[in-house]
């Protein structure tokens, strides 16, 4: 089908936000707060995408930050839904709906249920996005977009470099992680539990011959409820960008699921109580696509802790390697370092701006920004810089780099 031939400009806006998950929801509110007209396009029927979809607690790297991530977690705070698990966990409604507010009250435009679906190009820069609901095939016109897909789909559809893994290879890639939520578990681990021990135990009982695929899963309470997440199923050598692979990665992610938790349930008396509510949603994928962008963020810059010019945030996350072939997690301690705005630029384009994990850098250094407080602050600079270039008509490299400071702010 020859979309650009079928399908004319619905409306036409200053900024719009591919996504409008951790990065992609602070985006449109930052921008919409500058004054930009602002759309977010978002396939699920939330805002927040892994904090809404993957039941994706702790809230790594979220408490030290200003700006939006902080209104974040205080408007949790005010709801008593932040706290539970090492004083970072939330409840996911919750946070869906300070997102909303904050959206609504900026005055971004959010389309839900809608999937984007390809874009048009005018040499180095992206001229529009196409998408899909039920509306049917929709086309969209802005000054600036930003790239919070988590997989820099965006960008690959417009022609940007991009690498995957450490050797160019998928199988590189951390493993995926279908996070589930339970209740029913004992009190006495309200504060969390790190499941390796019970579950293998548990199987042994079973007489089954099954083990765990992770070697650190955690119980994960959530603040004043009776429920928890639990970080346990653990998929390797699936290609990120194989519709096939993420298909088999959730099937498999399921049985390692209810494999664990029948275990427990019938072999631990302990968990003798405990329901399954569910899978999340949303797949956990740790890693796809990164751009290559005006700097590439690398391992040096995070273990010397770096600060740059156009710095966006601290992060102080380490660097935390799923392996993607073995049950081990290789965690690497990093000095609190700066994300450069440079790394949200692709190499070569005018009027795109990424955010979230497929920023530039290397396959070591993604392992620490890529946790959801780090993206929220990219968002949010992405956000204000991509205002910024639609009202002065400028490059996003000329956005001045007080504005998408957030250190300080």
């Amino acid at each position: 089908m020859d979309l650009n031939s079928k399908v004319k400009c619905k409306e036409r806006y200053d900024v719009i936000v591919v996504g409008g998950g951790p990065s992609g929801a602070p985006a449109g509110i930052a921008a919409a707060r500058m004054g930009a007209k602002a759309l977010v396009i978002e396939a699920q029927n939330a805002l927040g995408g892994m904090w809404a979809g993957g039941f994706m607690n702790p809230l790594f790297d979220g408490i030290n930050k200003k700006g939006i991530m902080r209104e974040l977690v205080d408007g949790l705070k005010e709801r008593n839904a932040f706290g539970g698990f090492w004083d970072k966990s939330f409840i996911f409604e919750y946070m869906k709906l300070l997102l909303e507010e904050k959206s609504a009250e900026a005055g971004v435009n959010v389309l839900y249920d809608t999937h984007y679906i390809g874009c048009e190009c005018e040499e180095n820069r992206v001229k529009g996005v196409y998408v899909s609901n039920i509306e049917g095939i929709s086309y969209y016109e802005a000054d600036v977009f930003v790239d919070a897909t988590g997989d820099a789909t965006l960008c690959a559809d417009a022609g940007v470099q991009w690498q995957i893994g450490e050797n160019g290879d998928y199988t590189d890639c951390q493993a995926m992680t279908q996070m589930f939520m339970v209740c029913g578990f004992p009190e006495k681990y309200r504060d969390g539990l790190i499941m390796y021990d019970v579950c293998e135990t548990a199987f042994l009982k079973e007489g089954k011959g099954n083990h765990l695929p992770f070697k650190v899963p955690y119980l994960i309470p959530a603040p004043n409820s009776d429920f928890a997440n639990v970080q346990l199923t653990h998929m390797r050598g699936y290609d990120p960008l194989s519709a096939s692979d993420r298909t088999k990665a959730v099937m498999e992610g399921r049985q390692q699921m209810i494999t664990a938790f029948e275990a427990l349930k019938n072999y631990d008396e302990d968990f003798k109580d405990m329901s399954l509510i569910g899978a999340a949603p949303l797949l956990g994928v740790r890693e796809s696509r990164r751009i290559v962008g005006e700097y590439t963020l690398n391992e040096d810059d995070l273990l010397n802790g770096a600060k740059f010019p156009d710095g966006i945030c601290t992060c102080g996350f380490g660097i935390d390697i799923h392996d993607s072939k073995a049950t081990k997690q290789t965690v690497i301690h990093t000095k609190p370092y700066q994300i450069p705005f440079r790394s949200l630029i692709p190499k070569g384009f005018e009027g795109l701006l990424v955010a979230g994990r497929s920023i530039s850098g290397t396959h070591i250094a993604m392992a620490s920004y890529r946790v959801t407080g780090n993206c929220c602050a990219m968002g949010e600079a992405a956000g204000k810089a991509a205002a910024y270039a639609s009202k002065h008509k400028c490059s996003v490299r000329d956005v001045p780099n007080e504005l998408i400071n957030l250190i300080k702010k």
